[in-house]
């Protein structure tokens, strides 16, 4: 997957460089990423240090979005219309809505639309879809399939 990073609030480590040890340690990396993903607990760990990595994208819930980060583009993901990535439960499929035009890490420009997820999706927390999904979205430009 290239440049990027995952960090929870737990310290889980994934998508890290193999000379990266660490979800900390990746914080403190002296480098630019091309893709930063928090989840809530991630993004209230970076907020108490008061500082991020510097990123092209970032990729995390909504509500967790503060002045430490150091990013191009920051994508925000809820159930709330305001953000740029939500879910619709209004029909039977899982729905990933794309609120407005992103740039994906290669540059291409996803449009705002209406993707639908397979219901294999709908067995993953509603936090951890989108961050899924959008981090698929932003470097392949497009949605896998899960099994």
């Amino acid at each position: 997957m290239g440049n990027m990073a995952f960090f929870r609030g737990g310290g889980y480590r994934r998508w890290l460089p193999p000379e990266i040890g660490s979800a900390d340690e990746a914080v403190l990396v002296r480098r630019c990423w091309e893709l930063l993903v928090l989840d809530s607990g991630g993004a209230a760990r970076l907020a108490a240090l008061g500082r991020a990595p510097l990123c092209r994208t970032v990729l995390m819930p909504q509500e967790a979005a503060g002045a430490w980060l150091r990013a191009r583009q920051v994508v925000g993901c809820g159930l709330s219309p305001r953000c740029s990535l939500t879910l619709s439960g209004l029909s039977p499929r899982p729905v990933l809505c794309v609120q407005r035009a992103l740039t994906a890490l290669d540059g291409t420009v996803i449009e705002p639309q209406d993707i639908p997820l397979s219901l294999r999706w709908s067995r993953l927390p509603p936090e951890t879809l989108l961050l899924a999904a959008g981090a698929w979205l932003l470097a392949e430009g497009q949605v896998p399939e899960i099994s």
